[in-house]
C-alpha cells in the first residue's frame, strides 16, 4: 500500500485528505489481520488457538465487515505482538472470535481459559463474576446490535457460563430488560451531527489497554462516563467548525478513547501508542477546549505512527541527541519528528484561538516557534530518507505561511521562553569536553583567541517534559504579559519566596535588560552554576543587542559555566563574547 508524493505532501502539511487518511486506516486493519492470524498459529493446530482462527475465518465469509470492526478494535495489536513474543492470552483470541461471529450472526460455542474469572469480547462488553476456571461462551446465532448495547443487557442470544457465575440474555423478546448482573457492556460516544461516529468505544474494560505513562482507569462510573461523553461531543463541535480537517481525520482514525489517571498534579494528560494505533488515552479535562487540543495532539501522532508503518522516515536506532522543546531530555530523531508532527497540531489549535485573549495569543506564538526550532533540527538530520526530507519540507511549508500574531509583546515573550528552554536544556544534557575545556582557559589566561572547540557530549538528564516558563525570567515574563496569578498571587509571593523569581528577573520583564544584567552577573560571581541566572545574562545579552555573544550563551551555556568555574572571578558575558570571535 502506497502513498503518492501528493498524498504523503497532504499528510506533512498537517491534514491530509480523505483518500489518505482512508489509506492509513486500512492500512492498520491489514497489519491487525496479519498479526491475528500470526498470533493464533503460533499456538499450534488443533489447538483451541486454531478452533478461534477457524471461527474468525467462517465471521469474515459470512460478514466481512463484522470482523473488520473487531479486528480494528486498538488492543488487538499489543495482544498480537506480545503473543508473538512469549506471552499469549488466549482468553482474548476467543473473545475476537466470539465478538465476530456475534456481530457476524453465526452460532458457535467456545470453551475459554479465564484465570481471573472474567471474558471480554471485545467491541461488545464483558462477563465478570465468572470464577477462575473455563467458561463456556455461547452464540445462537442472533445477529448483534449495537444500538441496544447501552441498557446494560448482554446481547440476545448470548450466554456466558463459568464455574461459579454466568452470564444469560433472552431471544430479545418478552422478559429480560432489566441490566444483566456481571455483564458490563462496550460503552459508546453517543453519535449526533458534529459528534463523533457511533463506532467510538470508551475503552475502560480491555485487560491489554494499558499501554501508556499514565495507568488507565477501571471502569468508570456512570457520571464521569456521561461527562466525558458531553465533553466529546462538545469539542468535537468546535472541531467541525473551527478544524474541520482533524474532526475528518478523528472520524476516520479514531476507534476508541482510553480514560487514563490523572497525575497528582491533577492536569490533563493524553498518549497514544505504535501498539494501539487508532486509541487516544487521556484523563477527562476540565473543559471541551482542552480536550479538542488533546484530541488533535493525539491524531497527530497517530496519524504519524500509521503512516510510519507503511513508510520510514528515517533510519532505525539513531541516537538520543536531538532537543525537542517540549522535552527537558534529548530525543532521537523519530521521537523528535513524532513530537514536531504533534506540536504541528497542537500550533495550529491555538492558531484558531489567537484573538480570544492575551493567553492564547501567547500559546500560538510559543508552540508556532518552537515547532519550527524542532522543525529545523529535522531539516538538518541525515537520519532522514528522502520521503522523510519531503515530510518536514511541508511541515516547514506549514509553519511558513502562519503568520505572528501582530503584537510585538506576545512574540517577545515566546521568543524569551524559548530562549530560555534552550539554554536550560543544554545545561542539562551537553558535556564539555574537560581537555578541550582546559585549553580554552588556557587561551583565555593568556589574552589569546579562543582554539577551535570540540562539539560537546550528549548525556542525557532525566526524561521529563521540559517547563514553559514557570522559573526564572522566563516567569517573570510570562507573568507580567498575561496579568495573571500563574505562580503568586502579588508578584512577590510564593515564587519569590522559593527562589523562582528576583529583583533580577523582574527588572528584565519590565523592561530594564541593563539593570537585570547587572543583577544576573552579581548571581553568577556567587554561584557560576546558578541556571537561572545564565538563563537571563542569555536574555539579556540579545535583549540589549549582543546577539553573537546571546547565541553563544543559548547555544553553549554548558561551555560558558564550565569556563567560569575554572576561571574564578570571570564575567559570563565576556566569556561568551570572546567564544563569538572565534579560533584564529
Amino acid at each position: 500500500m502506497v502513498l503518492s508524493p501528493a498524498q504523503l505532501a497532504g499528510l506533512a502539511a498537517g491534514h491530509g485528505d480523505d483518500a489518505t487518511l482512508e489509506v492509513l486506516r486500512a492500512g492498520q486493519l491489514g497489519r491487525r489481520r496479519l498479526l491475528t492470524v500470526a498470533a493464533a498459529r503460533a499456538g499450534g493446530t488443533g489447538s483451541p488457538a486454531a478452533q478461534c482462527l477457524a471461527l474468525l475465518t467462517l465471521a469474515e465469509r459470512a460478514d466481512p465487515a463484522a470482523v473488520a470492526h473487531v479486528l480494528a478494535h486498538p488492543p488487538v495489536t499489543g495482544w498480537a505482538t506480545d503473543a508473538l513474543h512469549g506471552r499469549p492470552d488466549a482468553a482474548y483470541l476467543a473473545g475476537l472470535a466470539g465478538a465476530a461471529a456475534l456481530r457476524a450472526g453465526l452460532a458457535f460455542t467456545l470453551a475459554v481459559p479465564c484465570p481471573q474469572g472474567a471474558l471480554l469480547l471485545p467491541t461488545v462488553g464483558g462477563a465478570v463474576g465468572l470464577g477462575a476456571g473455563t467458561a463456556l461462551v455461547r452464540g445462537t446465532g442472533r445477529r448483534y446490535d449495537p444500538r441496544s448495547a447501552g441498557d446494560g443487557r448482554p446481547p440476545p442470544g448470548l450466554s456466558v457460563r463459568g464455574p461459579v457465575g454466568a452470564v444469560h440474555a433472552t431471544d430479545g423478546s418478552g422478559d429480560g430488560h432489566a441490566p444483566a448482573r456481571g455483564w458490563l457492556p462496550s460503552r459508546r460516544l453517543t453519535p449526533g451531527p458534529d459528534a463523533p461516529p457511533t463506532g467510538v468505544l470508551v475503552d475502560d474494560q480491555d485487560p491489554h489497554r494499558s499501554r501508556y505513562h499514565r495507568p488507565p482507569t477501571l471502569r468508570l462510573d456512570d457520571a464521569t462516563a456521561e461527562r466525558l461523553d458531553r465533553l466529546t461531543g462538545q469539542a468535537w463541535h468546535w472541531l467541525t467548525e473551527r478544524l474541520p480537517a482533524h474532526a475528518r481525520g478523528l472520524a476516520t482514525l479514531l476507534r476508541t478513547l482510553v480514560p487514563l489517571t490523572p497525575p497528582p498534579s491533577g492536569h490533563p494528560v493524553s498518549a497514544t501508542s505504535r501498539a494501539a494505533l487508532g486509541a487516544i488515552a487521556l484523563s477527562v479535562p476540565a473543559d471541551p477546549q482542552t480536550l479538542a487540543l488533546l484530541l488533535v495532539h493525539e491524531l497527530q501522532h497517530t496519524k504519524l505512527g500509521a503512516l510510519l508503518d507503511l513508510l520510514p522516515l528515517h533510519s532505525p536506532g539513531g541516537p538520543a541527541r536531538y532537543r525537542a522543546p517540549w522535552r527537558s531530555d534529548p530525543r532521537p530523531v523519530g521521537a523528535l519528528l513524532q513530537g514536531a508532527y504533534a506540536h504541528l497540531g497542537v500550533a495550529e489549535v491555538w492558531r484558531c484561538r489567537r484573538h480570544e485573549d492575551v493567553r492564547c495569543a501567547f500559546e500560538y506564538a510559543y508552540w508556532r516557534v518552537q515547532t519550527a526550532r524542532a522543525v529545523a533540527q529535522l531539516a538538518g538530520s541525515a537520519e532522514l530518507t528522502d520521503d522523510g526530507r519531503a515530510f518536514v519540507a511541508g511541515m516547514a511549508g506549514t509553519l511558513r505561511g502562519w503568520q505572528p500574531t501582530g503584537d510585538a509583546r506576545v512574540e517577545a515573550a515566546a521568543r524569551d521562553v524559548a530562549d530560555g528552554g534552550a539554554v536550560r536544556w543544554a545545561l542539562a544534557n551537553l558535556v564539555p569536553d574537560d581537555d578541550g575545556v582546559a585549553e580554552v582557559a588556557y587561551a583565555w589566561r593568556r589574552g589569546r583567541r579562543p582554539p577551535p572547540i570540540a562539539a560537546p557530549a550528549v548525556v542525557p538528564g532525566p526524561a521529563r517534559p521540559a517547563s514553559t516558563g514557570d522559573t526564572g525570567a522566563e516567569a517573570a515574563v510570562r507573568r507580567r504579559l498575561l496579568a495573571t496569578t500563574e505562580h503568586s498571587g502579588t508578584g512577590s509571593g510564593e515564587a519569590d519566596a522559593t527562589g523562582r523569581v528576583d529583583h533580577a528577573d523582574r527588572a528584565y520583564a519590565a523592561g530594564d535588560a541593563g539593570g537585570a544584567l547587572a543583577g544576573y552577573r552579581r548571581r553568577l560571581a556567587g554561584d557560576p552554576g546558578d541556571a537561572d541566572a545564565l538563563v537571563g545574562v542569555a536574555l539579556a545579552a540579545g535583549r540589549l543587542g549582543r546577539t553573537a555573544a546571546a547565541r553563544v550563551l543559548t547555544t553553549r551555556p554548558d561551555l560558558v559555566r564550565a569556563l567560569c568555574r575554572r576561571l574564578p572571578g570571570a564575567d559570563p558575558l565576556a566569556v561568551a563574547t570572546w567564544l563569538a570571535d572565534g579560533p584564529d
